[in-house]
């Protein structure tokens, strides 16, 4: 049965069992079914394949939702996919494997786009995984782990040392951390420690640029002078499981604005407040969990008013298409800007195709951790 994924034009036919030692010659049977099938003397069948990329997830949920996003990501950048399952429930054994190709119609033929390989192990064997997964990569190619389990990677122990040892880059996502202190704690003292080994991404970055953008020109002293040296509040409002991406936007505006953290403390569980000084202004910055909605920032809200003169600017999520600036609460004219809610496989595919460390992500990093090391609970 050939299964079509989303809008992608990219199909893949139902992945066939097999065992781990017998995943390669497998593909390769699959491979020359396929050629043998579709090469009718004028169609060409080419395969392309431009990295090695690693997937690790914790549970079969977190799977199911992945397998629907492979697609879109072969579409824009052809890879051999591992999908790597470490606290799955294998139907004969303590590991198991599935194969499957992934191919989309081209003008004159056909192109396998993906070769996929599952890897499903009990929790007791995902010890095991890094050892099969590099086994099955493709020697001459760069390799990507997308961490896409909701622990934060350093706290993984050694499967995602080791994992992280085979990849030239690693991707993952704070969206959704139980403990984004401890996560970013964790995640930066590793960051810092590769010295330029490895180039690490947060899914977050990407999911909030549009926002960096929109702060950025609006807030330009060429727009508004005093904004950045007369600014002493910052509200946002964010939805649930937001709040990590909240404190990575948080820590870029400090990196940027060279802020200083003082303190910061958690006023209920779903208010928390920070605390910087720049020169000799203080900037309070408070957030606020809204009780429902996806993981987005919904509000931020920006004060520089003084005594004598009043001066805000108030961003708004109006839909996953639009911000606006709110007329209520703002002392600047109305605006609506296209900033479109980004689909995770957007992110995943665009970061593969990207080989240079982000510094000003970094320096966000290092600026959250220092946010970390001051907040009290």
């Amino acid at each position: 049965m050939t299964q079509k994924n989303g809008a992608s034009k990219v199909v893949t036919q139902a992945p066939k069992k097999v065992s781990i030692a017998n995943i390669e010659p497998e593909l390769g049977h699959l491979w020359a079914q396929f050629n043998q099938a579709n090469s009718d003397g004028h169609a060409v069948v080419m395969r392309a394949c431009m990295s090695n990329l690693i997937i690790f997830c914790d549970s079969p949920q977190e799977a199911e939702i992945i397998n629907q996003e492979i697609a879109a990501i072969v579409d824009v950048h052809p890879a051999r996919i591992l999908l790597l399952l470490g606290n799955g429930k294998p139907s004969e054994s303590t590991m198991e494997a599935n194969v499957a190709i992934y191919y989309t119609a081209l003008d004159d033929g056909w192109q396998v786009c993906a070769e996929r390989i599952d890897i499903v192990s009990t929790s007791a064997m995902a010890e095991r995984l890094p050892s099969v997964a590099r086994s099955l990569l493709v020697g001459d190619l760069p390799t990507t782990l997308w961490w896409a389990s909701q622990r934060p990677p350093p706290t993984a122990g050694e499967t995602f040392f080791q994992l992280a040892e085979l990849a030239n880059q690693i991707i993952y996502d704070n969206v959704g951390w139980v403990n984004p202190a401890q996560g970013v704690a964790a995640m930066t003292r590793w960051v810092a420690a590769q010295q330029n080994i490895q180039i690490v991404h947060n899914l977050a970055w990407r999911r909030f640029a549009g926002w960096r953008k929109l702060i950025s020109q609006v807030l330009d002293p060429q727009t508004e002078p005093d904004a950045l040296e007369s600014l002493h509040t910052i509200e946002i409002a964010h939805g649930p499981h937001a709040l990590p991406m909240t404190w990575l936007l948080t820590g870029w505006l400090a990196s940027q604005l060279n802020w200083q953290p003082i303190d910061g403390k958690r006023l209920s569980d779903s208010e928390l407040v920070w605390r910087f000084r720049n020169n000799n202004q203080d900037i309070k910055v408070h957030v606020t969990r809204l009780p429902k909605g996806n993981p987005l920032i919904y509000q931020l809200l920006f004060d520089w008013g003084k005594p004598a003169l009043a001066g805000r600017i108030c961003f708004k999520r109006l839909d996953n298409e639009r911000i606006g600036i709110s007329e209520e609460l703002s002392t600047v004219p109305p605006r609506v800007f296209t900033v479109q809610v980004p689909e995770r496989s957007t992110l995943v595919s665009a970061q593969l195709a990207q080989r240079n460390r982000d510094k000003i992500f970094e320096n966000a990093l290092k600026s959250s951790n220092a946010m970390t090391a001051v907040f009290q609970q």
